[in-house]
């Protein structure tokens, strides 16, 4: 498993993120909300659970493409998807502590064109 100066940089990123999240908790309610559906949130947790469960699954993830092409023998996943999956997950959590500090996010709205964006360029990363 060989991490690239990318992998670096969104691990680091995620891990802003965290610490963003720890220094929040004196000012984050005591139901964090971790999910959103049609209607609102659906699905609460501990406030430090919900400010360190999605950094952790980015960085999990980042290693998790560095390892499976070792393990399996295929194609490296280019250098700079760790980077891209990491900013994506960053800016997700900062408009989940938005909602949950009380800033009136619509988390769909706010999400949605991101998400678009991101599997746009995931592709382009992908199939250059």
């Amino acid at each position: 498993m060989r991490f690239t100066r990318y992998d670096y940089a969104g691990v680091a990123l995620l891990a802003l993120v965290a610490v963003v999240g720890v220094a929040l908790l004196p000012t984050l309610p005591d139901r964090f909300a971790v999910h959103f559906g049609t209607a609102g949130p659906d699905s609460f947790v501990a406030p430090l659970v919900g400010v360190l469960l999605l950094p952790a699954i980015g960085v999990g993830t980042v290693a998790f493409l560095r390892l499976v092409p070792d393990r399996t023998g295929t194609d490296d996943v280019p250098a700079s998807y760790g980077l891209l999956l990491s900013a994506f997950l960053a800016y997700v959590q900062g408009v989940v502590l938005a909602w949950n500090l009380g800033y009136g996010v619509d988390v769909t709205i706010a999400v949605l064109p991101v998400a678009a964006v991101f599997v746009v360029v995931s592709l382009a990363v992908n199939y250059r």
